[in-house]
């Protein structure tokens, strides 16, 4: 970490000329003359120059000589001098956390003096840096100190300092378990002492050390939910000094909506239902601004509170007259608000209990539905349209459904006059018929057999009457043809198209979606692709699947800056192993620093198992990970934490506390080293530092509970909400996990074991001693490896986080580990055991089982060629595995090796049973490697041949002529249609043919021994 403040500045007393030296940064010459001045002067100041100008010399004694200086000066019983605590924590910067903790010794050094000096503008210094360091144990002794000092001088920054740095002591790992409990109550009776003074004071002054302010009261209702119980934190928000509708009227929401997430959390929906009438209430009557609690969330959770009561059709009721209330308000309001409201109505609507149905039996037009057509009369050109009604329509009984689609939609569309409008309302009603077919309401159980015939499947379709399972096919087909058709019409109208630079959103790329996303339910394409479920795209029909990308890629070039469909796009030619193209669609969408931690996953995950050879650029592939952590997290501290202190802003800090802990504990993080770490591997290339010894994981052990952060909201989703997603149909393999993470972090540090060398210039004086230990810190790290993939792979949950090569090889490390463990401590007079034999005998089938997937594994629709560029994950892991083999017998019999070499007796060396297991493995896995090249390069040679790009065309759109010959699949001609066919389809089939290229051969580049 580098030190906050720079160089610091010597004393004025300080001579001319060593203050030259010292800002020239001449070191020899501030040793010299700092050493004449301490032995002249007798000041120990100099004494302190010198040996922090020493630990800026390259010698490793000299460089350390601050570490012993500062270990003698934290023994002392006297108050250090400041400046030489700023000189020496300037000077040890480099060993802070490697050699000596800061918490241990300059941070009580700064306690020590700003105890002794609380009212020198130092001792603000002295919280500072112990905050940059993140000393909270030294920082909350610092702020007592300067809270006591300035106890009456009306400053309540240090009272709130001091509470605030206890609260995040109390929650931290720095506080023992024998004190945590003491800081909890002191904080709490803290913040309930200050509680009680603004309660019973009738107007609180800046002296009174009372709550005053909106962050002091956010930060008292923090400290009570952590530390506190639901009855007093409910009878504060209820309280007439510091409740939450009294903060309300003062103009004041942050507490307000805090209180109602913690409330809802708790069920106390009766309070949050009063809560919510109470603040609303208040802008009706002119206490507050009309609007300004008029939040969607807070009519959601008012409307749902309603219908939580003991009488939900009244408290609704209640909810309605309050919206006719808001209606009835004659002033401009903002569209937002406007919204706000109808959708409201919609919410309320929609959490009446239900009824006996007063409308004619079967005919769906209840309540529901009217005011769902009411809203999308309104609202339908809107952007967020469809995400508004989407919810609310997936509730709908099968005859609602039904009277939306036949009755009222239709309706709607009749009564719209002008062209843009009408486009717009037929690419929503498109949407909504495609996320009905991805409702559970739209099918009906068929009996299994009928008539003494077996059915097919086990539902029928609602709709079309036909036996179906989840989503309809024939419907599905259907929405396709009406989506293609409205394209269609949109395209060849020369006038539409000049009017659409004036909508919110061009129609067609909701029409788009639509098509592929169809496309891709009728592909066969599943939304389980985990070690249980087998390849993604083995059942898959990839004539559907690639008219599918064909579309999304059409329509991302005509509309370059729809990032949803880009999106989409990405995971799609990932999924197909078309990596290369998948960069150069990601990279337009310039995702910016602050949100890489969730979005990168989208890319970055499982990108070197795919195509290493995008590591090879000029710029490394993970660059901007590595730098937005690098700077995110190069102090021990939360990134800005220092402003936040000097704002008073003490709900910031508690979530700058939070969001650095979730940060340093993402599986992003985890996931961005092991990808560089593996690619680097892949290519020979040097590693700087092992996996485990990286800064950004020093705090990771095996307990960590590791964060996945990946947001999917950029995804154009309009499936079925409580069904997968479409970032799970067109995912390679389950999202980022805790174990996941957890097992390749350890399988890279297996990994840093093998490949370990010792330098070339290391000469050991006794090679016996150096073999020992070298024996020994093996024996130690396999031993711990071992023990810690066993537990994270037996976990019942595992095989649905990993794809089924991931699986395959986590398993084989682990049993690896197993079997090294087992060489190196079986003594050679010893039997061997049989565990052994069973852990080789293990590996050898799991290569015969990776090689049979990779080789001999074939798809029910997709030509074999075909089959084999979209599934290079599997042939990624083959080769990881039988490399990992390899080298685990290698590491092996060159100890064996070194052994015989350095004892000719031979007691020392390894067990022949090992070495022959070993052996045996070598040249198995040797083999594997050989036949996994050559596939390789097969696959090369046959992209390097003529004709693939008419191969690709007839893969994509069938034969020529093909789509008329097939009876009921018009929607294939329809499809093709709006895309072009065969003529416009080449530009992309060649950019997915050269990706492939690509790929195959940045593989071959790889290391293979």
């Amino acid at each position: 970490m580098a030190y906050s403040y720079g160089r610091p500045a010597l004393k004025s007393s300080v001579d001319v000329q060593l203050q030259t030296a010292f800002s020239d940064g001449n070191w020899n010459s501030v040793v010299r003359l700092a050493d004449k001045r301490a032995k002249s002067l007798k000041d120990p100041y100099y004494e302190a120059i010198k040996v922090a100008a020493e630990s800026k010399l390259d010698g490793a004694a000299e460089s350390g000589a601050v570490l012993t200086a500062i270990e003698e000066l934290a023994k002392q019983k006297t108050v250090p001098d400041i400046d030489t605590i700023e000189l020496y924590e300037w000077a040890a910067d480099d060993f802070i956390g490697e050699e000596i903790e800061y918490a241990d010794t300059l941070g009580p050094l700064r306690v020590k003096w700003a105890k002794a000096n609380p009212k020198s503008p130092l001792a603000m210094g002295c919280l500072q840096s112990c905050l940059e360091y993140w000393d909270l144990v030294s920082a909350q002794q610092i702020s007592t100190a300067l809270d006591k000092a300035y106890l009456n001088s009306g400053d309540r920054r240090y009272m709130f300092w001091s509470i605030t740095l206890t609260f995040l002591l109390s929650i931290s790992p720095q506080c023992s378990e024998s004190s945590r409990r003491v800081y909890s109550l002191l904080v709490l009776k803290q913040l309930e002492r200050a509680a009680e003074v603004t309660e019973n004071t009738p107007k609180v002054e800046a002296k009174d050390r009372g709550l005053l302010t909106e962050e002091e009261v956010c930060l008292y209702y923090r400290v009570l939910l952590a530390h506190g119980n639901k009855e007093d934190f409910v009878r504060r928000v209820k309280s007439a000094g510091l409740g939450a509708l009294v903060l309300l009227e003062k103009g004041h929401k942050l507490l307000f909506w805090e209180c109602l997430d913690s409330l809802s959390a708790w069920g106390e929906w009766d309070l949050i239902f009063d809560l919510c009438r109470q603040a609303l209430r208040l802008g009706v009557k002119g206490v507050t601004a009309p609007f300004f609690v008029c939040d969607l969330k807070v009519w959601r959770i008012f409307a749902a509170a309603a219908s939580k009561a003991a009488n939900p059709e009244s408290a609704l009721e209640e909810v309605q007259t309050v919206l006719k209330e808001f209606f009835a308000i004659d002033m401009k309001t903002a569209q937002m608000y406007k919204k706000n409201l109808s959708l409201a109505l919609l919410e309320s609507t929609f959490r009446l209990p239900s009824i006996e149905d007063p409308v004619p039996e079967g005919s769906g037009m209840t309540p529901r539905v009217v005011q769902l057509g009411l809203f999308l009369d309104e609202c339908f050109d809107k952007l967020a349209a469809f995400d508004d009604v989407k919810g609310y329509i997936s509730e709908l009984t099968f005859e609602e459904a039904k009277a939306l689609v036949d009755k009222i939609l239709p309706k709607l569309l009749d009564t719209i006059p002008d062209k843009p409008r009408q486009v717009i309302l037929r690419s929503l009603i498109c949407k909504i018929r495609y996320l009905l077919t991805t409702c559970p309401m739209t099918l009906s159980r068929q009996p299994s057999v009928v008539d003494g015939q077996p059915q097919s499947e086990a539902y029928r379709c609602r709709f079309c009457s036909n036996l179906a399972s989840l989503p309809c096919r024939h419907c599905v087909k259907q929405v396709i043809t009406e989506a293609a058709s409205a394209y269609k019409q949109i395209s060849a109208d020369k006038e539409l198209i000049g009017l659409i630079p004036g909508l919110d959103k061009d129609p067609r790329q909701d029409l788009a979606l639509v098509i592929a996303t169809s496309l891709l339910k009728l592909s066969g394409l599943r939304a389980s692709h985990s070690s249980i479920s087998g390849p993604p795209l083995r059942d898959v029909d990839p004539e559907l699947l690639l008219q599918a990308i064909f579309i999304l890629d059409t329509q991302v070039r005509s509309t370059p800056a729809d990032n949803g469909l880009r999106l989409l796009l990405v995971e799609l030619c990932l999924l197909v192993g078309a990596s290369s193209y998948a960069q150069q669609l990601w990279i337009p969408m310039d995702v910016k620093r602050t949100i890489q931690d969730a979005l990168s996953p989208l890319f970055f995950d499982r990108i070197s198992s795919l195509s290493p050879g995008l590591f090879q650029g000029s710029r490394p592939l993970t660059e901007p990970l590595r730098s937005y952590y690098a700077n995110s997290l190069r102090n021990d501290s939360p990134l800005k934490i220092w402003d936040a202190f000097s704002a008073g802003s003490y709900t910031s800090i508690l979530d700058l506390s939070q969001y650095d802990n979730r940060l340093r504990t993402s599986c992003t993080l985890l996931m961005t080293l092991v990808e560089e770490a593996r690619a680097t591997r892949s290519f020979g290339g040097k590693i700087d530092i092992e996996i485990a010894d990286h800064p950004l994981v020093a705090h990771i052990t095996d307990d960590t509970q590791l964060i996945n952060k990946t947001d999917y909201g950029s995804f154009p989703n309009i499936e079925y909400p409580h069904g997968p997603q479409i970032q799970d149909f067109v995912r390679l393999g389950p999202e980022l996990s805790n174990e996941r993470a957890h097992i390749a972090f350890l399988t890279e540090q297996f990994a840093d074991l093998l490949a370990y060398k010792p330098p070339k210039d290391y000469k050991p004086a006794r090679t016996s001693d150096a073999a020992a230990r070298d024996r020994n810190y093996a024996l130690e790290s396999l031993t711990r490896l071992n023990h810690s993939l066993t537990n994270f792979i037996h976990h019942p949950s595992t095989p649905s986080l990993l794809t089924g090569p991931e699986m395959t090889y986590y398993s084989v490390v682990s049993l690896l580990a197993s079997a090294l463990l087992t060489s190196l401590s079986t003594a050679r007079g010893d039997p061997t055991p049989k565990t052994l034999s069973l852990a080789t005998s293990s590996v050898r089938n799991a290569l015969s089982s990776l090689r049979n997937a990779c080789f001999h594994s074939a798809s029910l629709h997709m030509p074999a060629t075909l089959f084999a560029l979209t599934d290079i994950h599997t042939v990624a892991y083959l080769r990881e595995t039988a490399l990992v083999a390899k080298h685990s017998a290698t590491f092996v019999l060159a100890f064996h090796e070194r052994e015989l070499a350095r004892d000719r007796s031979g007691k020392s060396a390894l067990h022949r049973d090992v070495v022959s297991e070993m052996k045996a493995l070598e040249a198995v896995a040797s083999k594997t490697l050989a036949e996994t090249k050559n596939h390789l390069q097969k696959l090369k040679e046959m992209l390097g041949e003529g004709g693939w790009l008419d191969r690709l065309l007839e893969w994509t759109f069938g034969h020529e002529g093909g789509e008329a010959e097939r009876e009921g699949e018009g929607y294939r001609a329809a499809v093709a249609d709006i895309a072009g066919g065969r003529d416009t389809a080449e530009e992309w089939a060649g950019k997915m043919l050269e990706s492939w290229r690509e790929t195959v051969k940045g593989w071959l580049m790889t290391r293979w021994d």
